[in-house]
């Protein structure tokens, strides 16, 4: 996992990509001269980048590059340090809310690191998830749970064919129909691709 000898810039680093246009590559070239940070420090950043799938293995900006300098940006960093540091949200799905010696703990236990390295990488990962937006994440899996069950109010007995749920037919030697709905969504950063998707099925299915 890669961490920043300091992480006092990387708030800094991330505002000055947002606003300034991709370049070809991201060199060390690029982050100090253009985007003016001329630390020693700071030359981690870009194995950073590379983790968050931000850019290619030679340095090659990526899509999920400039969606982070669009509106959602938040939501794409979260998406890229769920990718990124997968292993940490393995040994706890809710890592990105613990403080940094517990994040330290969780690297220490996954990778064996010692505690200094181990409390960079957390310090480095906290400094990154500090400006993610993570109740995106929630909020689409809370949509997607409800938009995928058009049948769900029936099933309860909540809705208008309450009286057709699949309990009182259980045993009854009736024959028993099965539905299943496979949704194979399109790759995208971007929640509101996602909302409006589970949106259209509901007004559909419903």
């Amino acid at each position: 996992m890669p961490y920043m000898p300091s992480v006092v810039n990387v708030g800094s680093i991330l505002e000055k990509i947002k606003g300034a246009g991709t370049p070809p590559k991201f060199t060390h070239d690029f982050l100090k001269s253009t985007l003016g940070f001329s630390s020693s420090n700071d030359r981690a950043m870009i194995k950073v980048l590379r983790t968050l799938g931000f850019i290619s293995a030679d340095s090659t900006p990526t899509q999920r590059y400039n969606d982070f300098k669009g509106e959602h940006g938040g939501q794409v960093l979260a998406v890229g340090l769920r990718e990124g540091w997968a292993d940490l949200f393995m040994a706890d799905q809710k890592v990105n809310e613990k403080s940094v010696s517990q994040v330290g703990a969780i690297v220490k236990s996954v990778t064996g690191a010692g505690d200094a390295v181990a409390k960079k990488t957390a310090s480095t990962f906290k400094a990154l998830s500090d400006k993610a937006d993570w109740t995106a994440a929630a909020d689409a899996a809370a949509s997607a749970e409800n938009s995928i069950d058009p049948l769900g109010d029936q099933r309860r007995g909540d809705g208008p064919g309450a009286e057709f749920r699949a309990d009182d037919v259980a045993g009854s030697g009736l024959l028993r129909l099965h539905h299943d709905i496979h949704i194979h969504l399109p790759p995208s950063s971007d929640v509101a691709v996602y909302r409006a998707i589970f949106q259209a099925l509901k007004a559909e299915l419903m």
